[in-house]
């Protein structure tokens, strides 16, 4: 009976409060970078995760006789994974210095 009674009622996220209109918009601006920095995040760790497997491919391919298609995917995928590692690192630093640098603003 209760899930019908908060079926119409939208459901609130346990981890951000609202955000009010009253709050300075460097403030709105900072969390929601914050947030999306979060989510870069978790993507550097699936690349990260990509790029343990590709070198596991390659070793299982060119060292241990796992055949030449393994490989050469493990290298194609490390080059890949590699790069998405550098854009992604290089991208959260930036972001998080944008942050430091507003934060440091609001307390002026």
């Amino acid at each position: 009976m209760k899930k019908a009674a908060n079926k119409g009622q939208k459901e609130r996220k346990l981890y951000r409060r609202e955000w009010v209109e009253t709050d300075n918009p460097l403030v709105n601006e900072a969390r929601a970078q914050t947030l999306a920095l979060q989510k870069l995040q978790v993507w550097l760790r699936l690349a990260y995760a990509a790029l343990a497997l590709a070198a596991l491919l390659g070793y299982w391919g060119f060292a241990e006789n796992g055949g030449l298609a393994p490989g050469i995917v493990g290298i194609v995928l490390g080059v890949i994974s590699l790069g998405v590692v550098i854009v992604l690192r290089i991208g959260i630093d930036h972001g998080r210095k944008n942050v430091n640098a507003m934060l440091k603003e609001l307390e002026a």
